[in-house]
């Protein structure tokens, strides 16, 4: 055995932990469902803030903004680590248990050479408990790889909805001040008119009360465009920049995917992320319940004991004794008998001096034979396979929820676009050259201006809507649209529905 630990030594120091290829798999990952071909990789860290700065010099697109976040969110970047971490515990499943080394040394009462007991001995068990500690392990590192993954896609996700509100309130802040334009114009003509007497000051103090309002409402929705900066700052790892960077681009007016609910469904069912971390769950708790059957013999070692047995100390030799015990017995003087080294040797071979042999160590499963924690990993294979249903649910429920607020906002951008608006801006006209004439009073120019004030925020707010609701929808599908030419397959409500007993 020692010669057998001697050869293993060597080889058990050069284990190492090595998650490169695990990152760069979830990184490849995260590029096929989220579109972003970089993200956080612990190699080249120290290049991120340099090329941050470079891309924040001539201002951000959504995209270059979702890349930034992917680069230097430290949320992110954090959760990267969980891979290396399951890749460890992968390593640490796979090592035989440390053999053990024992030494027992006892003294005699009245002196002499002490009993000396060695013993070393090695773990067993894991013959049989290492493959599926191995398989348990691997399973975590997959589940962590596409936790990684679905992090990733929700990050891009709350990237989009908050560049997508920044940019809605820059464009509600402009239709602000357009508006406060207006505003101001018309208090001008109330007041021309006053001074020429054709109106009284009511209409001026009218007019004058709604350009109040426009500035309060620019000042509004600029403390809001504020608060959605440093949102988005935030999820880039920018909170603590200095902010002068900026966001150009304009929100984005994606089309509806040509595939109908069910196809949709299906198709998330199959890509979404956390199905498939929840399938892979489903199948450790039925290795779980594997192991615990092999867990009924939880020790068994093998080793070897040497023993020294101790021996006591001759007493001194009384030579005067000895010599008139010989005498008396030979009636004469005679010296006392002396042993001869043949004789020594003779006699002391005939004395154990060590003992040596195999020693087995087992624990006997007679009062606990494991049958709880059996039962305990069957409850939790059921609880596993209904979770997996009900994320399917939610699968279903999600794709439904985010098409349905896609075709609404797609809707009501195409309807304020074409009749809302024209419509809006056209009374407005109509109300003012009408009011010139003398023909209406102030009230109604003010109330034309109100609506073409609503018509303006809810087309702009429908345009983030749609766009948020397109983003919802990929992340609804896994993170990605499916292709046109997408074939879908109906999905399995339910992995191996039997944990059979090895």
């Amino acid at each position: 055995m020692l010669l057998v630990l001697g050869f293993l030594s060597p080889a058990a120091g050069c284990i190492r932990v090595d998650a490169r290829p695990d990152m760069r798999r979830a990184r490849r990952l995260i590029a096929g469902r989220t579109g972003v071909e970089q993200s956080y990789d612990p190699e080249t860290e120290a290049s991120i803030e340099a090329m941050i700065r470079t891309r924040l010099e001539d201002g951000l697109t959504v995209e270059e903004a979702v890349q930034i976040a992917m680069l230097n969110n430290k949320r992110f970047q954090a959760r990267v680590q969980e891979i290396g971490v399951a890749r460890a515990d992968l390593v640490q499943a796979g090592l035989l248990s440390n053999p053990s080394f024992g030494i027992s040394p006892r003294f005699p009462e009245g002196g002499g050479r002490a009993n000396l007991t060695l013993t070393m001995g090695q773990e067993l068990a894991d013959l049989w408990q290492i493959p599926l500690r191995r398989r348990l392990a691997e399973g975590a590192l997959e589940e962590a790889v596409l936790r990684v993954a679905r992090a990733a896609n929700d990050l891009v996700f709350d990237v989009r909805r908050t560049c997508y509100e920044w940019l809605a309130f820059q464009r509600l802040e402009q239709a602000a001040q357009e508006t406060l334009r207006l505003a101001e114009t018309s208090l001008s003509v109330a007041t021309h008119r006053f001074e020429a007497g054709d109106a009284n000051q009511v209409d001026v103090n009218l007019a004058r009360a709604n350009v109040l309002e426009a500035r309060a409402r620019l000042i509004e929705l600029r403390g809001m465009r504020r608060a959605a900066r440093h949102e988005v700052g935030h999820l880039l790892g920018l909170a603590r920049w200095e902010p002068r960077w900026t966001l150009q681009d304009a929100i984005p007016a994606e089309p509806l995917p040509p595939q109908d609910e069910t196809d949709l469904i299906v198709f998330a069912m199959r890509e979404r992320l956390d199905a498939q971390a929840a399938e892979r769950e489903v199948h450790a708790a039925e290795d779980r319940v594997r192991r615990e059957y092999r867990r009924v013999i939880p020790h068994f070692a093998v080793g070897w004991e040497w023993e020294r047995v101790e021996r006591r100390a001759l007493p001194g030799r009384k030579l005067l004794a000895d010599t008139a015990r010989a005498s008396v017995a030979n009636g004469r003087l005679t010296a006392p008998s002396i042993q001869s080294r043949a004789e020594r040797r003779r006699e002391r071979s005939q004395i154990i001096d060590s003992l040596l042999g195999p020693t087995f160590d087992l624990t006997l499963p007679l009062w606990d034979q494991n049958q709880a924690q059996i039962a305990k990993a069957r409850f939790q294979a059921v609880e596993a396979r209904k979770r997996y249903e009900a994320i399917l649910d939610d699968v279903a429920r999600d794709v439904r929820e985010a098409l349905a607020a896609a075709r609404s906002t797609e809707e009501l951008v195409s309807f304020l676009r074409e009749k809302g608006l024209p419509l809006a801006q056209a009374h407005v006209e109509s109300a003012k050259r009408a009011y010139e004439a003398g023909q209406i009073d102030i009230l109604n120019v003010v109330d034309a201006e109100r609506r073409l004030i609503a018509q303006r925020e809810a087309y702009i707010q429908a345009q983030r809507d749609h766009a948020v609701a397109m983003a919802q929808l990929r992340r609804a599908l896994g993170g990605r649209l499916p292709p046109e030419t997408e074939q879908t397959e109906p999905a399995r409500s339910s992995p191996t529905e039997e944990t059979t007993r090895p």
